[in-house]
């Protein structure tokens, strides 16, 4: 409880509690006076439920992009748009968010029975904001853009020509309290994020080096194919572009193509899974747009009918640790053959088993293979191995969350680096690279999402088995909610 002084000369006070509540429950709030006349105040508060927002296909009008955001809830109103960015002056080798202030009447909010739609000015609103804070062209470069719905209850219904900034409440707007007067609110953020394309960044005053379609990547390789991913949600044209093993002229030419973003293209020609080899990506020019090396080591692990990226677009190269040594990239590795459709690795020694976010939370890995030697996670593809998982009983590791390896309440993705295989021969190392990603949503208090029964059931459907509502096991084999699991003796 604070004591407030107003600047009439009135007082109030200001009560906070550490309290969370359960996501779609009713919750009263309740303030007593202990003396005097005893009076009694209370608000009752709907919770929503959890949800979480989607990206659409951008539209462009007159060169400004903008972005289609939905996300199913009782109410939204506003949101926020981040960028996360390399560069600024202040922190030139840190990723730093920027917040980029959106104006109510510039964020265009559709409610359709209870699916919110968003349309998010991002090209016009990032480029204003650059420009006042003296950062357009400066050489920002843009990691990845988020908007952030703000979800609540039907009952925060802001009049729509908006609040009196003087006021905290105004008489005949809303209010839900008895035995006084104001309004009492529950709500959360639903982020989204997602890569604009290069000629959206170089638009808005980012730095872009390279070609405009230089998110497409070689995202895999097998026998008689190799398959294109778009990792941008905007399409590009690829029509005149090669993709060879070798000299361009010796690969296959692109006819006109356009590519839709998050898409796949499978080309056909003469390609196969051989060690040391490069597969190119090169534009009409002739130039490099990407590259996909296949190690030289193939034969240290159970080799697979395909190469490539897990998950789809990612990389992370490694330099080589003795002369000699070609280094390798901690996402690329043998795959399952899926030409056209997202990779599946061929070897998984280990999974994502458990998550849960709640108070101090944590993250369990199954240990899925004897020839695992060490696991740790991440939660974005630029800090790989903030938390290593340790043994805690069995097959069970578990990677505590840390004041740098947070477990974000509204969701996020979690990537598994693991090294296995048998002890190698001199002048060889240990495979080491990412063998597991597991997206997350916002949960339930109390709650965990993960595998029952415990692992991966199907190498090629890696959601089969995964289930929300679980009651946190750690270190135990997981439990659905109407039961729990007990210690194995």
């Amino acid at each position: 409880d604070s004591f407030v002084t107003y600047r009439d000369g009135s007082t109030g006070h200001v009560f906070v509690a550490d309290y969370t509540p359960t996501p779609g429950a009713t919750v009263e709030v309740r303030v007593a006076e202990t003396t005097g006349e005893g009076r009694v105040t209370t608000a009752t508060v709907e919770v929503p439920p959890l949800t979480q927002s989607a990206i659409g296909e951008p539209t462009v009008v007159a060169g400004m992009t903008t972005y289609t955001v939905t996300v199913r809830a009782p109410r939204v109103i506003g949101g926020t748009l981040r960028l996360f960015v390399t560069g600024l002056p202040s922190a030139p080798a840190d990723t730093s968010a920027l917040v980029v202030p959106i104006e109510p009447g510039e964020l265009e909010l559709t409610d359709r029975g209870g699916e919110w739609t968003a349309r998010v000015p991002f090209l016009e609103a990032t480029r204003d904001f650059l420009e006042a804070e003296d950062l357009f062209g400066v050489g920002l470069t843009l990691v990845e853009a988020e908007f952030a719905p703000f979800v609540t209850s039907t009952a925060w219904a802001i009049p729509p020509d908006g609040l009196d900034d003087d006021a905290i409440v105004e008489p005949g707007t809303f209010s839900n309290v008895v035995g006084g007067f104001g309004f009492v609110g529950s709500g959360f953020e639903a982020p989204v994020r997602w890569v604009p394309s290069p000629g959206t960044q170089a638009r808005a005053g980012f730095a872009v080096e390279g070609d405009p379609a230089g998110l497409v990547v070689v995202n895999e390789v097998g026998t008689g194919f190799v398959e294109l991913y778009n990792s941008s949600i905007e399409p590009v044209s690829l029509g005149g572009y090669a993709v060879s093993a070798g000299a361009p002229e010796a690969g296959v030419r692109l006819p006109p193509t356009i590519l839709d973003g998050k898409a796949f293209l499978v080309i056909e020609g003469p390609f196969s899974v051989t060690a040391s080899t490069t597969i190119t990506l090169t534009n009409l020019s002739g130039q490099e747009v990407h590259r996909l090396y296949i190690d030289q080591d193939i034969n240290a692990e159970p080799r697979g009918p395909a190469w490539g990226s897990y998950p789809d677009g990612l990389s992370a190269p490694i330099r080589g640790a003795f002369p000699g040594d070609d280094g390798h990239d901690l996402f690329h590795g043998p795959l399952l053959l899926t030409p056209g459709a997202p990779n599946r690795p061929y070897t998984v020694p280990a999974v994502i088993n458990e998550i849960s976010t709640s108070g101090e939370g944590f993250v369990e890995v199954l240990r899925q293979s004897s020839l695992l030697a060490r696991v740790s996670l991440g939660t974005t593809p630029r800090n790989l191995g903030l938390a290593e998982a340790t043994q805690v009983e069995g097959d069970f590791f578990v990677a505590d969350e840390t004041e740098h390896f947070e477990l974000e309440q509204t969701g996020g993705t979690l990537y598994l680096l693991a090294t296995y295989g048998p002890r190698p021969d001199p002048g060889q190392t240990r495979p080491r690279r990412v063998v597991d990603a597991r997206a997350y949503g916002p949960q339930s208090p109390g709650r965990s999402v993960g595998f029952v029964p415990d692992g991966l059931a199907d190498p090629r459907d890696s959601d089969r088995g995964w289930q929300v509502d679980l009651f946190p096991t750690r270190g135990r084999p997981n439990a659905a909610s109407g039961r729990l699991a007990t210690r194995s003796e």
